[in-house]
């Protein structure tokens, strides 16, 4: 568990705070198995990033929902967001047929 204090580039592994975190917890409660659980649970997800891939799947998954084909870009020079780069073919996407709604009259 305790295994990552470099990573493969030889610079200090991302999850080494966590490690740390959760060392010193665990040696400075006496019940460290439900006081620690929390510094546990960040080291965990630090390594197998669960949480973060199910939120990009959702946002994946709203994005197509909504049919967002772009995000605003922010720009640190102006302080502002500006709109975010099309796909090649964003034509095809917004030359669609007129919708017909149930309460539109006849």
């Amino acid at each position: 568990m305790f295994h990552d204090t470099l990573s493969m580039t030889g610079e200090i592994h991302p999850c080494f705070t966590f490690k740390q975190r959760l060392i010193n917890c665990v040696e400075s409660e006496p019940i460290y198995t439900r006081m620690c659980r929390t510094k546990k649970e960040d080291y965990n997800e630090c390594h197998t990033k669960e949480k973060y891939k199910a939120a990009q799947y959702f946002i994946g998954n709203e994005l197509h929902k909504q049919k967002i084909y772009s995000l605003p870009v922010y720009d640190e020079a102006t302080d502002t967001f500006k709109d975010g780069p099309l796909p090649k073919d964003a034509d095809g996407y917004f030359n669609t047929d007129k919708q017909v709604y149930y309460s539109d009259p006849q």
